[in-house]
């Protein structure tokens, strides 16, 4: 997947999610309220559009802000998900298990004995699921794993 492309598709995710959470301008090239979108990231609005243009993406803490603000997930935001998602019961992963092995093991720095253990499992099982709908090789899922555990420090006790 080339850059130009990965991009494109995630201004035409984001747009979507913009649009689906109510946040639709038809004054607005891009059919959304850019200062919407620059309230719920803080940048401004130049950078928004960049986002919504396809020629950047937001650094993966402000990615997940973003998700979270519109109600949708991380994984989906930013990679999308496979055509067979709508086949796939909500209740039930496919995995490769390589991958999955790499994820338990890239991860193991966020286990410890704090009480944010159960938000560290919701993390790994929400992860697990975005891997899971991805359609790509195995190098990048594992770059996409590598990304949203380094995102996930804030569950780290210092």
């Amino acid at each position: 997947m080339e850059k130009i492309d990965f991009t494109k598709q995630f201004a035409a995710r984001l747009r979507d999610a913009m649009v689906a959470a109510g946040h639709h301008s038809d004054k607005s090239i891009s059919g959304v309220n850019i200062q919407t979108l620059a309230n719920i990231t803080g940048h401004s609005p130049q950078i928004c559009r960049k986002y919504l243009r396809g020629l950047a993406i937001p650094e993966p803490l402000k990615l997940i802000e973003i998700s979270k603000k519109l109600k949708v997930s991380p994984g989906w935001l930013l990679f999308g998900a496979s055509n067979n998602d709508n086949a796939r019961s909500h209740s039930q992963l496919s995995i490769d298990k390589n991958i999955l092995l790499y994820i338990l093991r890239q991860s193991n720095f966020l286990y410890d004995t704090s009480p944010q253990r159960e938000e560290v499992s919701e993390f790994l099982l929400d992860l697990i699921d975005d891997i899971s709908k991805i359609d790509t090789n195995e190098e990048q899922l594992k770059k996409i794993v590598d990304l949203a555990l380094s995102s996930a420090t804030h569950f780290r006790i210092t």
